[in-house]
């Protein structure tokens, strides 16, 4: 399935904001892009409410342990917050095209003693954008220009990565070049002319890098 570029910055930017992988990131990123074509707005903020509660009432259960005052009440509401956070998740993944629908239900929907356990990873990653939502952030479907200026600078920053370690380790190879010279200079002229085309090389190849990298801002500018 193919999942639009402001949901991919998105969920990028989840994982900053989080200050952690998510466990499905592109399961994720397909379910939000299956909610956007479906239009179903208000069933995933449901639904990301109710993962939310579901992660903090099993944290709850999980620290108090079974016979303790309120264990029974919370448990009743976890398993009544599940079957609706099921019925949500359904309704969403029926939505999807064939192949992404099979996968997202061998994932979520199975019969398997796993599938609660990926569940709750996904709700977790589901309860990250609630607090997103809460602290005032845009979603993908709500707003795009504050989130692609901040994805389109990272994504710059992840271009021009490679040219700049090219850049450095260059500058390195001269210094070790010229120690070099000091430490067991040519003794035949051939010997320095050979270390002159060398050392011009090099000059030239971190000129181009640096007229390369002017260029690409330049033109993103225009």
């Amino acid at each position: 399935m193919d999942v639009c570029s402001d949901i991919k910055c998105f969920i990028e930017e989840l994982e900053v904001y989080a200050k952690q992988k998510l466990n499905y990131p592109a399961e994720v990123g397909e379910l939000l892009q299956i909610v956007i074509n479906a239009g179903i707005i208000k069933e995933f903020e449901y639904l990301i409410f109710q993962a939310k509660f579901l992660v903090r009432t099993q944290d709850i259960i999980t620290r108090i342990g079974p016979g303790t005052e309120g264990f029974e009440k919370l448990s009743a509401e976890f398993q009544s917050g599940l079957m609706k956070s099921n019925s949500l998740i359904n309704l969403i993944i029926e939505r999807a095209p064939s192949a992404v629908d099979r996968k997202l239900t061998s994932l979520f929907n199975t019969a398997e003693k796993e599938n609660l356990y990926r569940l709750m990873k996904l709700f977790n990653d589901l309860s990250w954008i609630n607090n997103w939502q809460i602290d005032g952030k845009l979603l993908p479907y709500e707003g795009k220009s504050a989130l692609k200026t901040s994805c389109q600078s990272r994504l710059e920053e992840k271009e021009y990565e490679p040219l700049v370690r090219i850049q450095k380790s260059l500058f390195l190879i001269i210094i070790l070049f010229i120690i070099f010279l000091f430490i067991d200079p040519p003794v035949t002229l051939i010997g320095w002319i050979l270390l002159l085309g060398i050392a011009v090389f090099l000059v030239y190849i971190v000129v181009q890098i640096y007229i390369l990298k002017r260029t690409k801002k330049h033109n993103k500018e225009e």
